[in-house]
């Protein structure tokens, strides 16, 4: 029998925890840490044909290299390696349990995506090795059957637009994630019993170590293999398996002397820990994150696998604005009992610091710890949890969201029954409260610098109730750039304005239950009417007309619609693109491609529009409308040519990230437009999704 050091039950002997309190039973043996790695000097050759070109990175037993070698048709082929000493004598890495016997018949089966969900195997059978070979292609057809992630790196899940166009679509994450494991039967020999051919490029075969029991080619072992030792063996592993984006994966690996290498992309990551000056985020920015930590956590869960290391310096920015997770050398599973725990402070679970049981919502507290820091600036103090949960410092000074907060505090509970049960249910509920943003906006109009009177107009109708019993939410925002002269535009834009505000009112109850686009363009249509009969009404005002751009927003959605050159920008992930086109001919020439659109800001004629309120005699005016999705961060602009004539799309992006008040945001939009020459009347609206 064997003492429980915490409780002092008395357990089987072959027990790894305690049964009453979940404490470690077999201790972490002493081992010596691996040896210090003096880095290659620039230009030095390894064996594959790779030749050192910089030293990137440097721990005391790590070194990162950038390198390259000149490849089929005079190409030169740039990668970057991790180099560690190769021991093929150290202890492992980790000391692993017996797998657990299966439920009785009858039992109920656990949840697949549960914290105790069956888990992979890391270790690979005593003497058998993988035929993985550095540099080594592969038929697509052998690719696609043995569903090796690295083989066919094009098939990799697209980005998702969940809560920021960084993540995945639940669509394209289940295809991912249903994607096979690697097994034996996918690398089969034939039919016809012959062995794959045995080949190699320069001599270099990488060790990869098998999952779920099985290696990759078990019928035709090779006849020399690299060992990359116990760590590199577990992430050359582990890269073949974890096929998400999210992910940073090795290619291959060799062994040269006394040192093994792993092969990565040579491709830029910005550590999350680098941006420190970013920090507290937004909480758009955050949630966005944070929710792709989940997609990638999670899909490592339902292959049994936890992830570990979790923390700002394992977490990078990809050039494209991903997340990566870049370290894989502490991802296990449940049955294991790792020799040297990751011990990230203010980001490993409590259970680990007290050698407990652990499961998978260990990486549920390493996420919600990371939203913690993300949301302001700190981390949770750690020290303690050895005897009893910290502290955790919300208000004050943090002012957080109370949902946001709420799931935070659920998902780092001291107490492991006290968190989400899985990291699916955390992700939900993260989507849900980034899909809930609040409005503020801010609408300004200014005559400009030489205009002696205003023809613009604009406006914003609120509406809100908020409550249990048919909660309601009507916002309208309109900006109307009047034209016809002798105080005629003036009265285009406000019969504009005034009449799409009663259209929309009129009709609140169709809003509900139809298309919100066709509303609002509906709306622009029956002002393009009124204009026409206001000039039927008063002959001295023909010719009078105005150019509208309007949003429209209700719970779950916004809808815009605009004729002529009155526009919409959106600021989505700090980036601004114009989301309307111009009804003008400068717009038209540049379609056809006659001009470009720098040429087309500089146009002699870059003032003639194609389409108004009040410009045909009959018909609609061909106004155009669509449906936008807002998430919590997008900042929406609606604005007359009187801004953007003097305004570069660069400048207002500069504008709408740096003010985080809409007014103030408008108002120095107002002024720049002015500093440029204010040659026509400027009208903003600036709406935030917060």
């Amino acid at each position: 029998m064997v003492t429980c050091p915490q409780c002092g039950m008395q357990n089987a002997n072959e027990a790894k925890f305690c049964d009453r309190c979940g404490q470690g039973l077999a201790l972490a043996s002493e081992r010596p840490a691996p040896p210090a790695l003096s880095p290659l000097a620039a230009g030095a050759e390894l064996k594959g044909g790779w030749r050192i070109v910089e030293l990137i990175s440097q721990t005391a037993y790590e070194n990162r290299y950038r390198a390259e070698r000149a490849s089929a048709g005079g190409k030169t082929e740039r990668v970057q390696l991790r180099e560690r000493a190769l021991e093929p004598d150290m202890e492992a890495h980790a000391a692993v349990e017996e797998k657990p016997a299966p439920p009785a018949t009858g039992a109920a089966e656990p949840d697949p995506n549960g914290p105790n969900a069956k888990t992979a195997e890391l270790h690979p059978p005593p003497g058998l090795a993988s035929t993985r070979v550095e540099g080594e292609a592969q038929a697509p057809e052998t690719a696609a059957a043995s569903g090796d992630p690295i083989a066919t790196a094009g098939a990799e899940p697209a980005p998702e637009d969940t809560a920021d166009a960084v993540i995945l679509t639940e669509d394209e994450v289940e295809a991912s994630e249903d994607a096979p494991l690697p097994d034996a039967a996918a690398d089969a020999p034939p039919d016809n019993g012959a062995a794959p051919a045995e080949s190699a490029v320069n001599g270099v075969i990488a060790s990869a170590p098998s999952i779920n029991g099985a290696t990759p080619a078990e019928a035709s072992p090779p006849h020399t293999t690299d060992d990359l030792g116990e760590v590199y063996g577990r992430v050359m592993a582990l890269s073949l398996t974890l096929g998400h984006p999210a992910f940073q994966r090795a290619q291959s690996g060799f062994a040269d002397g006394d040192r093994a290498y792993l092969i990565y992309p040579d491709e830029t990551l910005t550590p999350l820990a680098a941006g420190a000056s970013r920090l507290p985020m937004s909480a758009g920015e955050a949630l966005a994150i944070a929710i792709q930590l989940c997609q990638a956590v999670g899909f490592a869960h339902r292959r049994g696998l936890r992830v570990n290391d979790i923390c700002p310096e394992s977490v990078a920015f990809g050039a494209d604005g991903r997340i990566k997770l870049t370290g894989l050398d502490y991802v296990s599973n449940d049955d294991e009992l790792q020799a040297d725990p990751i011990l990230n402070h203010g980001y490993t679970a409590p259970e680990i610091y007290k050698n407990r049981k652990v499961d998978k919502r260990a990486d549920i507290f390493s996420i919600g710890a990371m939203l913690y820091t993300l949301l302001t600036g700190e981390r949770l103090e750690a020290e303690g949890w050895l005897e009893e949960p910290g502290p955790i410092r919300f208000y004050p000074p943090h002012v957080i969201e109370p949902g946001i907060e709420q799931a935070v505090r659920r998902a780092v509970a001291f107490d492991p029954a006290a968190r989400w049960a899985n990291v699916d249910a955390f992700k939900a509920e993260l989507v849900r409260l980034a899909g809930a943003y609040r409005i503020r906006a801010a609408v300004m109009t200014d005559v400009g610098m030489v205009r002696e009177h205003n023809e613009d107009s604009v406006m914003a109708f609120e509406y809100r109730r908020d409550s249990l019993v048919e909660p309601a939410q009507t916002l309208l925002y309109v900006v109307a750039d009047g034209m016809g002269g002798a105080e005629a535009g003036e009265v285009a834009s406000a019969i504009a304005v005034g009449v799409i505000r009663e259209y929309i009112e009129a009709n609140a109850g169709a809003i509900k239950n139809s298309d919100g686009r066709e509303i609002l363009r509906l709306a622009l249509e029956a002002a393009n009417t009124k204009i026409l009969e206001y000039q039927a009404a008063h002959p001295e005002s023909r010719g009078m007309g105005s150019t509208a751009v309007a949003a429209l927003l209700e719970p779950g959605g916004c809808a815009l619609a605009w004729v002529g050159d009155s526009r919409a920008y959106l600021l989505e992930n700090g980036q601004l693109r114009q989301i309307t086109k111009d009804h003008s001919l400068v717009q038209r020439l540049v379609e056809l491609g006659q001009i470009t659109p720098e040429e087309a800001r500089h146009h002699e004629h870059k003032n003639v529009i194609t389409r108004s309120l009040g410009a045909r005699p009959q018909g609609p005016a061909g106004a155009e409308a669509f449906n936008l999705r807002l998430k919590r961060g997008d900042r929406l602009l609606l604005c007359s040519d009187g801004l953007t004539a003097h305004v570069e799309d660069a400048e207002i992006a500069e504008v709408l990230r740096r003010h985080r008040d809409p007014e103030a945001a408008a108002c120095e939009l107002i002024v720049a437009a002015n500093a440029g020459g204010g040659t026509d009347n400027i009208s903003v609206a600036a709406i935030y999704a917060d």
